[in-house]
């Protein structure tokens, strides 16, 4: 989908785009051509003379609207305020002198809307452009008639006036749409200058130009420019232009940094992982971009409603006109047309629901919520159950929460008595290779032992049951496994009694039990305790406030989420394989509508894709957050309360905006055809309805924060 040049935003199809000069540019709209021609796209560059220039004439023009406009008052209050009604009189000395006036203000401010309604025309659609040209038009052809003639009615300060509002109403919103986009380019940002990179071509390069396995250095207070691991150095650094957490946090040797994020108080080594395209910036531009691009079902329908209602508006004007002339004759039909034509005019329409979206997720964005489209946040609307993962989402794991149970007495077929830092550190091997919240704790157990991890290869994930892989020990590959019953069972390796017996006990204490499978043998048990998310319990309740039902669907023992439910208050199904997720999803629909669902690893990933609305954890697995249809890069869990409200006040808003739109032009439209309304009120009304529509949508920008959210 093409994008405008200035604002970024999506134009939704080809008719609706706005061509620059020598149609080297598109714009969504004419105001964002304005606004780029005159003011530039990068506000930090000096203007070109061409750009004053326009700058100039936009002013001029609407200060000679302002001075017509006075001038016509001061003639009608000479005959008496009435004659703004009257439709035939001498064209006298005053009304020569208000057309000096009106001329150079029609030729500031007239050209460029002509141009873009030609190219319009050309292009075989019937736009905006096509509409307000066709009323200015009108207005100055019939007052260059009764000037000829030396009576009839002149609407010359309806056409300079009609060009000022709709040229000055364009201008405020196009700059409401820019300041909204700006914001999130900025986020998005990393400043062109040159990093040193120490390794393997020491010199000063440009981001673009650094490669994955490169080594650089990032002085204090700079921009990272790669995602990598820290390879020397200490600093505080600010993620909130992917988070959007307020609050530094500290990178040290081995620690993730991403780009965009800056180095506060300490020059960092980093070696780069991913970058381009594959950066964590670039895929949230990515995404941000798609979620723009793809409208909710109510934006479609709003396009369909738009591309009929311009050729409806002029069928109805051309339509009334020709009733009235039979009527009232000739001047009384134009004067009705025109009205008809402008009070009919759909700019708050076509703005209504893409500046309330974009001006919605440039919030969630700022909190380090990725939503994928404008779609999802009106499906939060309208979801009134929410389904929690646990492990990792709702409850943590600790690294010193892991204990290793080995069987007495040692297992036929061992070549040495496995000790206890034996086991984990092989199981730590194969677990490294998944970013499940279990798998987590097991590698932080081993690191904080300051074990060293085996050689690993061909690592696969057995969704719901566990982790297999060859690693190196005894100068042989050996094939462990970790994982729960399920694992053994699959791999066809018998339980010991002893340590199935503990396997028990571990799990009816609530604690989370692992076997490892060194070869066909199990050599011992892995025992975790986990403890609940922080805010869990605020976010629970939050969430319970907002929706109808909220569920907890687990892989975990019985145990273990009984043990949940005690302190959270809230209901928890355990021992669900990926596909039992996906139906328990299934048929909290079709119980309660549509469902919201949340979590983080392999496991939910199926679960996250059927939901309505799936919201993943950045911290799990990357399959999860493909699946999903929203990304916490924020680890907060408060904002899924927050998301809740954004998505309800963002439909809330767009429904108001639809409202006023269509309300307004109703009863104006009946008001014109009834020839009640002035062509100039009919401008004003349109105008200011653009503008309130405007600032409608920027009450968004208003929404609580998410402590509040996740805090009742």
């Amino acid at each position: 989908m093409q994008r405008c040049d200035h604002c970024d935003m999506p134009i939704s199809g080809a008719e609706d785009a706005v061509s620059g000069v020598a149609d080297r540019a598109h714009y969504c709209c004419y105001g964002c051509r304005m606004r780029a021609e005159t003011l530039g796209d990068d506000g930090g560059d000096a203007r070109s003379d061409e750009q004053q220039t326009l700058l100039v004439r936009l002013f001029a023009g609407v200060l000679m609207a302002g001075f017509v406009m006075v001038f016509s008052l001061a003639i009608s209050s000479g005959y008496g305020f009435g004659a703004l009604r009257r439709l035939e009189h001498e064209v006298g000395t005053a009304h020569w002198v208000l057309l000096l006036a009106a001329v150079p203000a029609l030729l500031l401010l007239g050209p460029p809307l002509l141009r873009s309604a030609w190219n319009d025309l050309k292009g075989g659609g019937l736009t905006l452009n096509v509409l307000f040209t066709l009323g200015t038009t009108s207005a100055v052809v019939v007052s260059g008639i009764s000037y000829v003639r030396g009576t009839g009615p002149i609407y010359l300060e309806t056409a300079v006036m009609l060009l000022a509002l709709y040229t000055l109403g364009r201008y405020l919103t196009a700059r409401a749409k820019d300041t909204t986009t700006r914001v999130l380019r900025r986020l998005m940002q990393v400043p062109d200058t040159t990093y040193r990179r120490l390794d393997p071509d020491p010199g000063e390069v440009a981001p673009d130009a650094l490669r994955v396995g490169d080594r650089v250095r990032v002085p204090a207070g700079d921009v990272i420019p790669v995602d990598g691991t820290v390879a020397e150095g200490r600093s505080y650094v600010d993620e909130s232009s992917l988070t959007g957490e307020a609050q530094p946090a500290v990178k040290e040797v081995g620690d993730p940094v991403y780009a965009g994020t800056t180095a506060q108080d300490g020059a960092l080594t980093i070696d780069a992982t991913a970058v381009a395209e594959d950066r964590r910036l670039a895929r949230v531009a990515q995404m941000m971009h798609r979620a723009l691009e793809r409208p909710p079902r109510i934006a479609r329908l709003t396009d369909r409603i738009l591309r009929w209602l311009i050729p409806g508006v002029v069928a109805l004007a051309l339509g009334t006109f020709g009733v009235w002339w039979a009527v009232a004759g000739f001047s009384k039909a134009l004067y009705v047309a025109l009205s008809v034509v402008l009070i009919t005019c759909p700019c708050a329409l076509g703005i209504a629901i893409p500046l309330s979206l974009t001006v919605a997720l440039e919030q969630a964005g700022r909190k380090g919520l990725l939503v994928r489209s404008g779609r999802t946040l009106l499906d939060l609307a309208r979801a009134e159950v929410v389904a929690f993962d646990k492990t990792g989402t709702l409850s943590t794991l600790t690294a010193p929460s892991v204990r290793v149970v080995r069987p007495e007495p040692v297992p036929a077929g061992s070549i040495s008595a496995p000790t206890d830092d034996t086991v984990l550190r092989r199981a730590a091997a194969v677990e490294q290779g998944t970013n499940h919240a279990l798998a987590a704790a097991v590698v932080e157990a081993a690191e904080a032992r300051g074990l060293s991890l085996p050689r690993v290869a061909d690592v696969s994930t057995h969704a719901g049951a566990g982790v297999v892989g060859r690693i190196q020990a005894d100068g042989q590959m050996r094939r462990l496994g970790v994982g729960n019953e399920r694992l053994l069972e699959g791999l066809g390796v018998p339980r010991p009694p002893h340590l199935h017996e503990r396997f028990v006990d571990e799990a009816e204490s609530g604690r989370t039990p692992l076997y490892v499978v060194d070869e066909a043998v199990v050599v011992g048990l892995l025992s975790i305790e986990e403890r609940v998310a922080p805010h869990a319990e605020a976010v629970v309740g939050a969430v319970q406030e907002r929706s109808e039902a909220v569920s907890v669907l687990t892989g975990d023992r019985p145990a273990a989420a009984r043990r949940l439910e005690d302190r959270l208050g809230v209901s928890a199904e355990a021992g669900l394989a990926p596909d039992e997720k996906v139906d328990r999803v299934a048929a909290l629909r079709e119980e309660h509508g549509p469902v919201v669902m949340v979590g983080d690893g392999i496991n939910d990933a199926a679960a996250l894709a059927e939901a309505d609305v799936g919201i993943a954890l950045s911290s799990g697995a990357s399959v999860s957050m493909e699946a999903a249809d929203v990304t916490l890069y924020n680890p907060d869990l408060r904002l899924v309360p927050w998301l809740q409200r954004l998505g309800r006040r963002t439909h809330r808003v767009i429904r108001q905006n639809l409202w006023w739109t269509f309300g307004y032009n109703i009863i104006g439209l009946g008001l014109a055809v009834a020839g009640l309304l002035h062509p100039i009120a009919a401008v004003v009304v349109m105008t200011g309805s653009s503008l309130l529509v405007t600032g409608n949508a920027f009450r968004l920008k208003r929404t609580e924060s998410p402590e509040a959210c996740g805090g009742r």
